[in-house]
């Protein structure tokens, strides 16, 4: 008889009680140590996504006396709201804007203690055109005459079209197929009598999406216009989107929500798997920490949460979307000074520019007062600016500063921005893209439950989607839903 035969002849006689378990020979073999793996942490719920729409949700939840477990990937908080280093200062490299009507982000801030700053925008703004520059104060811009009416002809019939689709269900639009068919670009050259105004448009839209009219669709356009209120608003500085920022920073919102949260908070770990149970959700991270819950909050744009593998698999509906849900091709830079030499001749800092590479740029400045202008680079002038070496980047803003404001603008204290494009947990900004097709055919399951699966993010707010305000609407409706369940 074998040795193995042997062992394990002997081994169920052992079982069987006739032979003394110290007799069975095993080669003096030492049984391998039993791996036992820690028991899951245990919470009321889950949220995956520290950034400020998946903080909100945790807050209201822990309010409301639930455990919440907060996990985020990167090694801070704040998601798309970025405050960082530019040379000795620290500014806003991520989402600073706030407008007017945006009132969840506004009582948010109130509630908080922080406090509104009005973007600088008392002097000379500039359009640049392909082969021409237009400077106007308050009047409207000196536009040759026929760009001069197709310009509020083409944003009228935009503002029309969003009205008609509205904020909250645009698949379920009479003509969603059709209007999703198409893309944008199509959409425009049917509706626009000029190049001048056409462009203007597509200048707007690289700054609000990152991405180009070719990429979404006519049903996309609409649909974001309509939680945004008009073009126009979307658009503007004073009284629009882009009218105030945050004194000391967008991304202490998300700090003083996390340590009202506590130590519920983790951060540094991505969230790999997600299994839903028959009475719980278990997650798994990258390091192999588990975690379960009754439910949990999927707070974070669609193309990230494609990255987590989920058991049972998702409804084709929403492994669609996120599959077909990219994100705008985006830079965001910052220009430091010793003065703000624009100002000085007369200039608000303001730029709308199909030259480009900078496509949108602001004035701004540090909590110190050290002047700066913050600038956009977004959709195809993202993707050319991304082909550069860091020496060929810097020396094309600085020169498109330079046409704008003069010389002086070649001679910054210190020049910084970030790729939103490299961050791979979301690979892009300010928002998600939906290209023709997917919104009219899965857009139905971007807010709607699966299962013990709730989603959150601003991409999933029915008014001021991509901004603050719609990732505080989101949180909070998330939480909600939540509590009601």
């Amino acid at each position: 008889m074998n040795t193995n035969a042997l062992i394990g002849r002997r081994a169920a006689l052992v079982g069987a009680g006739l032979v003394a378990a110290s007799l069975v020979p095993l080669a003096n073999a030492q049984a391998p140590a039993v791996q036992t793996a820690p028991a899951p942490e245990e919470a009321d719920v889950l949220v995956l996504g520290a950034g400020l729409s998946g903080l909100c949700c945790a807050r209201r939840l822990h309010d409301a006396g639930r455990r919440v477990v907060v996990l985020e990937a990167r090694d801070r908080v704040g998601g798309r709201n970025y405050f960082a280093p530019v040379g000795d200062h620290r500014l806003e490299l991520g989402g600073q804007f706030i407008g007017p009507t945006q009132s969840a982000a506004r009582a948010l801030i109130a509630e908080l203690g922080l406090k509104l700053q009005p973007v600088f925008t008392d002097a000379t703004r500039i359009w640049e055109l392909a082969d021409q520059r237009l400077e106007f104060g308050n009047a409207r811009p000196p536009l040759p005459w026929a760009a001069l009416l197709d310009m509020p002809h083409l944003m009228g019939r935009i503002n029309a079209l969003a009205d008609d689709v509205g904020a909250t269900a645009p698949w379920a639009h009479p003509t969603a197929a059709a209007l999703d068919a198409v893309t944008t670009s199509t959409w425009l050259a049917e509706h626009a009598y000029t190049k001048t105004a056409t462009d203007l448009v597509v200048c707007g839209l690289r700054a609000i999406f990152g991405a180009d009219p070719a990429e979404f669709s006519p049903l996309f356009l609409a649909n974001y216009v309509a939680q945004g209120d008009s073009f126009e608003m979307l658009t503007n500085t004073k009284g629009g989107a882009q009218d105030s920022i945050i004194i000391g920073g967008s991304q202490q919102m998300s700090q003083r929500l996390a340590a009202m949260v506590g130590d519920g908070v983790r951060v540094g770990d991505a969230v790999a798997h997600v299994e839903q149970l028959s009475d719980a959700v278990q997650v798994t991270t990258l390091a192999g920490r588990q975690f379960r819950a009754a439910r949990a909050v999927i707070a974070m744009p669609p193309y990230a949460a494609n990255k987590i593998v989920f058991t049972p698999d998702l409804p084709v509906a929403r492994r669609d979307l996120q599959a077909r849900a990219g994100m705008g091709r985006y830079y965001k830079l910052i220009v430091t000074y010793e003065r703000a030499f624009w100002r000085e001749a007369g200039f608000s800092g303001e730029v709308a520019s199909v030259r480009g590479p900078i496509v949108a740029a602001y004035d701004d400045q540090a909590a110190d007062g050290t002047p700066a202008i913050l600038g956009f680079i977004g959709g195809n002038a993202a993707s050319a600016w991304a082909a550069w070496d860091e020496a060929g980047r810097r020396e094309a803003a600085l020169r498109c500063l330079a046409r704008w404001f003069g010389d002086a603008a070649m001679r910054p204290l210190a020049f910084g921005y970030h790729d939103w494009c490299a961050d791979w947990r979301q690979a892009g900004a300010p928002v998600m893209v939906l290209p023709p097709g997917v919104l009219s055919r899965s857009g139905a399951a971007l807010r709607a439950p699966v299962g013990r699966l709730h989603w959150a993010g601003t991409e999933t707010a029915e008014k001021w989607t991509g901004y603050m305000d719609g990732a505080v609407r989101a949180g909070d409706a998330a939480a909600h839903a939540v509590l009601a369940a």
